[in-house]
């Protein structure tokens, strides 16, 4: 092993140098590698000054993780800068004053630890024990048939922080179907990851055997074919686009019901009667219960379905059965203050925006854009929050202000964004999503708006302009 010394002072790299030869270890004192790796340096391990660096530990550490050689990365420091980037440079610090013993201790983890820093080009061929160089068509053959025979447990230092991360394909792999690099149980394994997958269940899908399926899984990520995400990535296709959708869903849904009642968790004013409560049932259902989420891989997010499910088993237990909701009326009346809410509101407010949002969709349907503006504005104001009112007045809204002069897809955008914001974590509202769609339509989306409005006609397939919506954006039935 060598170890390039990278410290400023002619002092302290010599007394380095010479108490890590005394030790046993290779190294090499260069006060031109201070500011960063300049040509082409040899070494598995580098030392940083980190009294000198200051702010910048962490661009010069990671200049150097990114070498062709991927050294180790080992900072010495005193100053309060030195403690205070080490953490964001996420190296180790020592004293200038540290024992030799501890030194090359912490020389010989960052060597062992170098090659799980990252799946990159440069990791891999390091691992490998194969020369640095670039990474091109011509290199990938002879690279790839090293890797299949790496030590399983290079890939799994790889992997093991991306177990639950998603793998998506890139242009590049299609490169190499090009190619035919691949052998047929490679690209039957590789096929599952259309980025809707997690590492975790990729490596136990075969046909490979988890071993061969890990080695390539860390030599494509390593070659730039496939890209590994904690959050789905590039939501273009409608596997894709449905899990991001799922994932934010759920998480948005634990924030929102946090300290809530059970009228938000079902998103039922407490005029609800018995089939309005069965109706919103079935609708989270659709979305949130365990049958309908097990078609997705949740990664970590698989924890919140069964919390998430039971919460509304629970409010639907209580709210159907007329002698628990009165107990837990009188709960409310006591604590309501204590609680968040948007759906517990007063029957009467409730009642009113109703009446409100009714007469707004007249207007709005006798062409009066302006009169149905104030009666969704009231509606929206009596009962915050509540998902067909807003949207319905975010789309009005949109409406008038391009009648006034205002830049239609400028509107568009900004009306679609708190629309969206309404929406994630509830249950699906037919109404809310088509006005979502006919803003996504005006902001040029229309790929979003097909798919908003698809949900929204699979739900009642008579909402009003949703028809004509489809038909205009051509959306197949």
């Amino acid at each position: 092993m060598h170890v390039l010394i990278a410290v400023a002072d002619v002092g302290s790299g010599v007394q380095l140098e010479e108490a890590l030869h005394r030790a046993g270890v290779s190294a090499k004192w260069d006060a031109s590698q201070t500011d960063g790796p300049s040509g082409a340096p040899i070494c598995e391990v580098v030392l940083l000054d980190a009294d000198y660096l200051g702010a910048r530990l962490a661009d010069v550490a990671n200049a150097w993780r990114h070498h062709m050689t991927v050294p180790g990365v080992v900072a010495i420091g005193n100053s309060n800068d030195a403690r205070a980037y080490a953490p964001g440079a996420r190296v180790t610090l020592l004293s200038t004053s540290a024992k030799t013993t501890t030194l090359t201790a912490a020389i010989a983890e960052a060597a062992k630890l170098r090659l799980a820093t990252g799946m990159r080009w440069a990791v891999m061929r390091a691992a490998l024990r194969l020369p640095p160089i670039e990474n091109s068509i011509e290199q990938w053959p002879a690279t790839l048939l090293h890797a299949r025979n790496v030590d399983i447990e290079v890939a799994r230092s790889s992997l093991r922080w991306h177990v639950q991360h998603y793998a998506t394909p890139t242009l590049l792999l299609e490169q190499l179907y090009q190619e035919r690099i691949l052998t047929v149980p490679e690209l039957e394994t590789i096929a599952h990851a259309d980025g809707t997958k997690t590492v975790q269940t990729l490596v136990k899908t075969g046909p490979l055997d988890p071993g061969k399926t890990a080695k390539l899984l860390w030599m494509l990520a390593s070659l730039g074919a496939i890209v590994v995400t904690p959050e789905v990535h590039d939501p273009l296709t409608p596997a894709r686009r449905s899990l991001d959708e799922i994932r934010k869903h759920l998480r948005a849904r634990v924030v929102r019901l946090e300290r809530s009642t059970y009228f938000d968790v079902l998103e039922i004013t407490p005029l609800a009667e018995y089939p309005e409560i069965e109706a919103s049932y079935r609708l989270l259902g659709s979305r949130y219960s365990p049958q309908a989420l097990q078609r997705y891989d949740l990664a970590e997010l698989v924890n919140h379905i069964k919390p998430t499910w039971d919460l509304i088993e629970k409010a639907r237990t209580v709210l159907v059965d007329d002698a628990h909701r009165g107990r837990y009326t009188d709960y409310l009346r006591q604590n309501l203050a204590t609680l968040r809410t948007e759906w517990a509101i007063d029957t009467r407010d409730s009642q009113a925006a109703a009446a409100a949002f009714i007469v707004g969709q007249a207007a709005l349907g006798e062409g009066d854009a302006h009169k149905a503006m104030g009666h969704f504005a009231k509606a929206a104001r009596l009962h915050a929050g509540h998902p067909d009112y807003e949207a319905t007045l975010a789309w009005v809204r949109f409406r008038v202000q391009v009648a006034s002069g205002r830049d239609p897809k400028e509107m568009a955008i900004l009306e679609r964004k708190a629309v969206e914001g309404y929406l994630v974590g509830c249950r699906p509202w037919p109404h809310a999503l088509v006005a979502l769609a006919l803003l996504c339509a005006a902001g040029g989306d229309a790929d979003s708006a097909r798919w908003h409005l698809a949900i929204a006609l699979s739900i009642d397939p008579n909402v009003p302009a949703a028809a004509q919506l489809a038909q205009r954006l051509g959306l197949r039935k």
